[in-house]
């Protein structure tokens, strides 16, 4: 073991903590540290199994208490577990999708509230109540290709869309529903390149279907409508089908989406860092059922299903 500021040899100095990591001391400068989890969470003093253990229970639907419970940590050890994680998979993802190719893309939003809902945010506090994260997925590899997360409204629509459009190289078909701003922000940022229609579904009320009206149950569609906004769109591939599909991936996967629990989000940062991590581990490790594969090796972004310790370390990377 060497120093990290004077580069000399140095000697065991005890433990630390009741997970015994072990502790350093330089025979040069005296400086002591903890020994170095190779750098995949930063500088928390904490063993790099349990670091992706904690990982993978977020990753499989697990709430931060369950998470912690069963690691045998603290709850704000594993946030701030998130923090890191979330912070490097957003970077990873950022550098890793760029310059893709696709034919088809499907763009869905998806709710879910921060401490509040909106209805109670009597402040209009904009870091709480309703926040919307935004995915766009490619038909063919299932791969998120841009995503964010933040109030439904013109600025974020417009900022989500600008990503995507410096991602996609070509030519490319886009299927929205029937948010608004997607009428403008498209052609904007696209330009000629998009392909661009809208496909809106509209439900059976309970009065109207007696198998819904259980307030839960999910109402049957009505009717579908496709308006074409820009270009010639094939009408095959006009659907938000896949997009929604990952919605409920979302869902499934990630506890602060799960609805009526406890697990919602109480800040907007970890709101944020718990979407990127989900699509990090979306595009890269969990093995689509249909695909039989992940979406990046699909898409050619990998040759090969990553663990989760693989995807830390290539985000360590930086």
């Amino acid at each position: 073991m060497t120093c990290h500021r004077c580069s000399a040899d140095c000697k065991r100095f005890g433990y630390f903590g009741p997970l015994r990591i072990q502790r350093w001391r330089c025979r040069e400068c005296g400086k002591t540290f903890s020994d170095d989890p190779k750098r995949l969470f930063d500088n928390l003093r904490l063993p790099e199994t349990v670091g992706i253990q904690i990982v993978q229970l977020l990753s499989e639907g697990l709430g931060i208490r369950a998470a912690a419970r069963i690691a045998g940590v603290h709850r704000d050890t594993v946030l701030s577990v998130l923090e890191v994680t979330g912070r490097r998979c957003f970077e990873l993802l950022n550098a890793r999708i760029r310059d893709v190719f696709c034919q088809s893309i499907q763009i869905d939003e998806l709710w879910a509230p921060v401490l509040i809902k909106q209805r109670n945010n009597r402040f209009n506090d904009r870091d709480k109540g309703d926040f919307y994260s935004f995915l766009a997925l490619d038909a063919r590899s299932k791969l998120i290709l841009s995503h964010r997360t933040g109030k439904r409204n013109d600025e974020t629509t417009d900022r989500f869309v600008a990503d995507l459009a410096n991602r996609i190289i070509g030519k490319v078909q886009i299927t929205t529903d029937g948010w608004g701003p997607y009428q403008t922000t498209i052609p904007h940022h696209f330009g000629p390149r998009a392909h661009f229609a809208i496909q809106v579904k509209s439900y059976q009320s309970p009065m109207e279907d007696i198998t819904s009206q259980r307030h839960h149950l999910t109402p049957r569609v009505k009717s579908v409508s496709v308006t074409v906004i820009q270009g010639d769109p094939k009408r095959e591939r006009i659907s938000t089908s896949y997009s929604e599909r990952a919605n409920l991936s979302v869902r499934t996967f990630n506890r602060r989406f799960t609805r009526l629990t406890l697990g919602i989000s109480k800040k907007v940062e970890n709101h944020c860092h718990s979407v990127s991590l989900f699509v990090a581990i979306h595009n890269f490790v969990r093995v689509h059922s249909t695909l039989k594969t992940t979406p990046a090796v699909k898409h050619g972004l990998t040759d090969h299903p990553w663990t989760v310790e693989e995807l830390l370390r290539e985000a360590a990377k930086g």
